[in-house]
């Protein structure tokens, strides 16, 4: 059976059969039943899991939040101890407290080659207070000055009494984004000669921590350095943006008041937000998260209620199927009228009455609708001679051809294929515009050629029809564009 067959047999199914006082009635009071008890159920189930949610949401948060917290200061410990190793080498000392000294040069920058595979971004800094040179991974980038605000890191650091000194800092010189750097001082007889830097890319250790979608990394300005979407750190987002200007000076405002290294949790405007702070950095975690549908249906006890319904569901089912087959006599009947009055008996396509049915509905609902219309006139190019030349029967095979080369190049649900009458066959294309009705034409057109069986012949209308247009107009138009097609050579496309 088609699925043109089944399509109007389900139609008819629910013209005719539904309107059957007895199924109507059964169907009806089963449906409302399910339904009723459906919405019921869930509505309770809800309620209930939402209130239990809510009292695990903030430990939940907290464990995120600690979890990031925790892998920053990991990779920041490492970082500190490698840079504390570097400083205390006396190589380093001696090329610090005198950069001229080339031999004590070469030495060091080989160290400090030998060393940046273990750092985080394979990065080392380093700057003395002799020539102020700032160089990165042993290439000269810079001189530093005390008049510079860019360069003022590296003088706090000189005046730091608690080393090492962490701050976020955007890398001007090479790669144009924020990084976490590490500063270390050099000593020499009490007294501090130089720095080196380390630093940890906040893209890539954002990435790392595979942030949920619903924590941030910002900084003591409220400047959003770490999501999961890279997106908002590229763009220097404020958490304001975010979270909105109420939510987010609120969570500002409390993080500010935190002690370093602590964590709070707060609820605001029906959600729950949770804050740490930074041990050894001016950086800020928080994380925000209410109980909604989606964490509901996480739940274990969702699919066992998710089961009871399915089984209330399966009654449901089963109940109308036993109806539907009581009344499966009525069908076979029904879809034996189908197959011998609305398809062609050869192509299994709809045929003309199927079509003045369709047509007149589609341009009904294009009217309602107010959207385009498009339809396609089509004929074989000297079919009469194939039939001649090769005999009916492959006259017939040919036929069949085009019904399926109709399959592949108009396959959209709403379409409608039908053969209009001996080598004539036409489509209705619903909310389709004339350069859509076109670019199918045209692939129809060339799959018929490229068969090497004939070519065809296509007349494209378009139109947005109102109640003051006429129906079989536009049908004539398309039969008029079809001869044109034919009339300037055949194997066209005319619209």
């Amino acid at each position: 059976m088609s699925n043109y067959a089944n399509n109007v047999a389900n139609d008819f199914d629910r013209r005719i059969l539904f309107n059957m006082p007895l199924r109507k009635a059964i169907a009806l009071f089963s449906a409302l039943l399910f339904a009723i008890v459906a919405l019921g159920s869930s509505a309770a189930y809800y309620f209930s899991m939402q209130k239990i949610l809510n009292e695990n949401l903030e430990q939940e948060l907290k464990q995120t939040l600690n979890t990031s917290h925790l892998l920053l200061k990991a990779e920041l410990d490492k970082e500190i101890l490698l840079l504390k190793a570097l400083s205390e080498n006396p190589n380093i000392s001696n090329y610090f407290s005198d950069p001229s000294n080339e031999r004590a040069k070469e030495e060091s920058f080989a160290l400090f080659d030998s060393h940046k595979k273990y750092f985080d971004s394979k990065i080392l800094n380093w700057i003395n207070i002799n020539d102020f040179n700032l160089y990165v991974n042993g290439q000269f980038m810079e001189k530093y000055s005390a008049g510079n605000p860019k360069h003022a890191w590296f003088f706090e650091v000189l005046e730091s009494k608690k080393p090492p000194m962490i701050q976020v800092d955007f890398d001007y010189l090479n790669r144009h984004i924020y990084d976490l750097y590490v500063n270390y001082p050099v000593y020499a007889d009490e007294k501090t000669i130089g720095v080196i830097s380390s630093r940890i890319s906040l893209f890539e250790f954002v990435n790392k921590l595979r942030l949920p979608e619903n924590v941030f990394i910002f900084d003591e300005h409220g400047i959003v350095i770490g999501a999961a979407d890279e997106n908002i750190v590229k763009e220097k987002k404020r958490l304001k943006e975010l979270l909105g200007d109420l939510r987010g000076e609120e969570v500002m405002k409390r993080a500010f008041k935190m002690n370093k290294n602590s964590s709070i949790a707060f609820n605001f405007d029906n959600s729950q937000y949770v804050v740490n702070s930074g041990e050894k950095v001016n950086l800020f975690f928080v994380a925000k998260d209410k109980v909604n549908m989606a964490k509901i249906l996480e739940e274990r006890a969702t699919m066992v209620f998710f089961a009871l319904l399915f089984i209330m569901l399966l009654v449901f089912f089963i109940f109308n199927k036993l109806i539907s087959h009581i009344l499966k006599p009525i069908n076979k009947q029904m879809l034996s009228y189908i197959e011998s009055s609305l398809l062609d008996e050869l192509t299994k396509l709809p045929n003309r009455r199927f079509f003045n049915m369709r047509i007149e509905d589609e341009w009904n609902r294009a009217v309602r609708g107010k959207y385009p219309l498009s339809f396609l006139m089509m004929d074989l190019d000297k079919f009469k001679n194939y039939n001649d030349k090769h005999g009916h029967l492959e006259g017939d095979r040919l036929l069949r051809d085009v019904a399926r080369i109709f399959s592949y190049c108009v396959n959209r649900t709403s379409d409608f294929t039908a053969r209009f009458g001996g080598e004539e066959f036409c489509v209705i294309l619903p909310n389709t515009s004339i350069d859509g009705a076109k670019k199918i034409a045209e692939n129809i057109r060339i799959s018929m050629e490229r068969a090497g069986k004939a070519t065809i012949s296509i007349g494209v209308v378009c139109k947005t029809p109102g109640l003051e247009d006429n129906m079989q107009s536009f049908i004539d138009l398309a039969d008029q564009k079809l001869y044109d097609a034919k009339n300037t050579g055949r194997n066209k496309v005319c619209g």
